[in-house]
């Protein structure tokens, strides 16, 4: 006969296959670590009938590398085929069996490993009863309370019932769309807050969101993540957000104060090992607090009457560790995200912090690792300056050696921290890259730099642009107003006229954008001219015209003065205007200015140029009647190119076929348009394309429409494009109506 725990670890271990008997690799949730969270108590309790199994042969004990728990190996559990017998013998446990005939709906996102939660019945109760009643339910509660484990228990209830769960766990470098991307894992959501919303709501359908950990979103971008979940708790879409108190977001009779666990059930949590006035005396001191709970070893000593959580924290867990762990759990506290254990300097303390229960892990197939933020709070308050300079410094260095992008993003973040006196120049070379990657942590990191270092102009020129990028007015404005004194140079003047763009003032950017002009050097005012004559060409939706009229706009193109530029930057200037006037004369229809100028850039290189080669596609797509012989012969030549071309030239190749194919074939078009790859680097050119693919997007999904317009008219204002926004608000709108 089986105690209650040694059934409970039978069937827990039963879930995982006997093959992994003979694996060198095994899932954490066969390491002590992993069934003490599953079980829902601490390690401790876990040791007698652990024992007991493997003595009755039950269970099998070795040691083996825990998938993404670090190099070092450790101490795992598995069921003999012995065991594997015993199970197959015990009664079905009912339970179970209910649950699994009733469920209906699905987690997707990063949701935590179910546990076996004690305690709490009356709070899931109680967030259930709120969801039906508000819509919203928020958990608020002090770091280690167990509201993420508790939400988990409430989405097995919500499974139960046929409701979908998408768990969105935030980070400081989250923004609203990657907050909502992660409740998908990964989906492409849109930019724009409406769109978003709209996004999500639709995804969701009858489903429930979860945000988890929202206390974790910087400053930066709160308020528009808040202002998001507003519309989604009013859209009849049920949500549940965990948060530290006070909650950033309030609504009204939604907030549910998380306390601590029961006197019985702490003493269950803490298990049979420890005896019952032991356990007693440190309940009087810790209280229900489970992760404070669970940290209590068996042989450690008593915390001190009167002793609060942070001091016990800081006097009996962590400065019982041995030194070696240190460097790795200080490398940790660091960190701006979680991160796969293999990333790490210090890789060989993971298992030992997670064998004191230390680690949070995030994600499943590829388990990434963080410390619970109680210790990383902890653990960053006992820095002093000195301290915390050299744990930075290291990190910064450490992760410099990592190659990839997104390495620079937690570089950037390390040297920060670290009062790094080379940190204007490593964000200066890598800035332009790094907006293309991820904006959202950019615009946190460019946050955090002015904040610590508000003389450096640079940080507020990025931090500007970057917003505009992301058509975020109201904080390029504040960035404006806060700046310190500065001169209008150039580039201010750029950003200025940007802005006015953006709030549709095209009177006052060309007024800006004259004034910047005059300031330029020669070189840039000739690409000043080209980009904007560009941009007015492309400020339009597709089969509409311009502002600027294509004659008047070909006839400042001739305009242009080259004579101050020196020889170089003169030819590269004559190529961008011959492209630019090329472009225009074929939106008139006007096919032999357009062999003219083709003739006349094959005298600066070759008719073989790949460049003449396209834009004689282009011309040639476009005067060939739909479905001749020419088309035929042409589109699949285009198609060709699209496959071979860089992303961004493919994708702007690929959006000249779809407009073509509109209205003959929207199928194909609209094959054509899916299969676009849009992981392009953002530059004004690219944002503008993508704009172009949301409107096309909602061409051919009229149940998408409004969504994706909105996203589309968000984007094109981002991209400078005031006219084609325009455009499609009024046709949305008369959708509308």
């Amino acid at each position: 006969m089986l105690s209650q725990a040694e059934e409970r670890l039978i069937r827990w271990l039963g879930r995982f296959p006997a093959s992994l008997n003979n694996a060198w690799d095994v899932p954490r949730e066969v390491s002590l670590p992993g069934l003490s969270e599953a079980m829902g108590v601490v390690r401790s309790a876990l040791h007698i009938p652990l024992n007991v199994l493997v003595d009755k042969e039950l269970v099998l004990s070795k040691i083996a590398h825990v998938i993404g728990g670090g190099s070092r190996r450790r101490s795992i559990y598995l069921l003999t085929q012995k065991g594997r017998d015993f199970l197959a013998e015990l009664p079905e446990n009912k339970e179970e069996q209910a649950t699994d005939a009733a469920k209906k709906g699905s987690i997707s996102g990063a949701p935590p490993t179910p546990i076996s939660l004690l305690g709490r019945e009356s709070e899931v109760e109680e967030i259930i009863s709120t969801l039906k009643e508000t819509g919203c339910a928020i958990i608020t509660g002090l770091p280690g309370i167990g509201k993420s484990s508790l939400i988990r228990e409430v989405c097995d209830v919500l499974t139960e019932s046929g409701r979908d769960i998408a768990w969105a766990r935030a980070t400081s470098f989250d923004d609203l769309s990657s907050l909502f991307a992660g409740a998908f894992s990964g989906a492409e959501v849109p930019t724009s807050t409406d769109a978003a919303c709209d996004w999500m709501v639709r995804r969701l359908s009858r489903g429930v969101l979860i945000i988890d950990e929202l206390q974790e979103i910087h400053s930066r971008h709160i308020q528009a993540v808040v202002n998001g979940l507003k519309i989604i708790a009013k859209s009849n879409t049920d949500i549940i957000i965990a948060s530290r108190a006070p909650c950033s977001i309030e609504i009204e009779k939604s907030t549910i104060p998380l306390g601590e666990l029961s006197r019985n059930d702490s003493l269950e949590l803490l298990g049979d090992s420890i005896e019952k006035n032991k356990k007693m005396q440190v309940i009087e001191v810790l209280g229900g607090h489970p992760l404070a709970l669970k940290l209590y070893e068996e042989g450690d000593d008593i915390p001190e009457v009167g002793a609060d959580i942070l001091a016990y924290v800081e006097e009996n867990v962590l400065a019982n560790l041995p030194e070696d762990v240190m460097p790795g759990l200080d490398e940790l506290a660091a960190m701006p995200l979680p991160v796969a254990a293999g990333r790490l300097a210090h890789e060989e303390a993971v298992g030992l912090l997670d064998d004191h229960a230390l680690l949070r892990w995030v994600g499943d197939e590829d388990p990434a690792i963080e410390l619970q933020h109680l210790i990383r709070n902890v653990r960053q308050a006992s820095w002093d300056e000195e301290k915390s300079i050299e744990i930075y410094s290291a990190a910064a260095e450490h992760w410099a050696g990592q190659p990839e992008m997104h390495a620079r993003l937690i570089e950037f973040h390390h040297r920060l921290k670290s009062n790094d006196s080379e940190l204007e120049d490593f964000v200066e070379s890598y800035s332009e890259s790094l907006m293309a990657i991820d904006d959202g942590a950019m615009s946190v990191l460019l946050h955090e730099a002015i904040e610590r270092q508000p003389e450096v102009k640079a940080f507020w020129r990025l931090a500007a642009n970057c917003a505009l990028d992301r058509g975020e007015k109201e904080i390029v404005s504040q960035l404006l107003q806060d700046m310190p004194e500065s001169e209008n140079d150039a580039e201010m003047l750029q950003i200025r006229s940007r802005l006015a763009l953006q709030k549709g003032d095209v009177s006052q950017a060309k007024i800006l954008q004259d004034e910047a002009q005059e300031l330029a050097t020669p070189a840039q005012s000739v690409r000043f001219t080209v980009s904007y004559l560009g941009r007015l060409l492309d400020d339009r939706l597709p089969r509409c015209d311009p502002a600027l009229t294509f004659a008047d706009l070909f006839a400042k193109s001739q305009n242009i003065d080259l004579s101050k530029l020196e020889e170089e930057a003169r030819q590269n200037s004559l190529v961008a205007i011959a492209c630019l006037r090329h472009s225009i004369a074929l939106q008139q229809d006007d096919f032999k200015a357009a062999g003219d100028i083709r003739k006349q850039l094959a005298s600066l290189s070759s008719a073989s140029d790949p460049l003449i080669e396209e834009l004689a596609l282009r011309s040639a797509l476009k005067e060939a009647e739909y479905g001749s012989s020419d088309w035929h012969k042409e589109s699949e030549i285009l198609r060709k190119k699209i496959h071979s071309a860089p992303p961004l030239r493919a994708l702007a190749l690929r959006l000249i076929l779809v407009e073509r194919l509109w209205g003959n074939d929207n199928v194909a078009a609209k094959i054509l348009l899916d299969e676009a790859e849009l992981d392009i680097q953002l530059i004004p050119t690219s944002r503008r394309l993508l704009a172009i693919v949301w409107y096309w997007r909602g061409m051919f999904d009229d149940s998408r429409s409004l969504e994706c317009w909105r996203e589309a008219i968000h984007r094109f204002r981002t991209a400078e494009c005031p006219h084609a926004a325009q455009q499609l608000a009024l046709k949305m709108h008369a959708k509308l109506r």
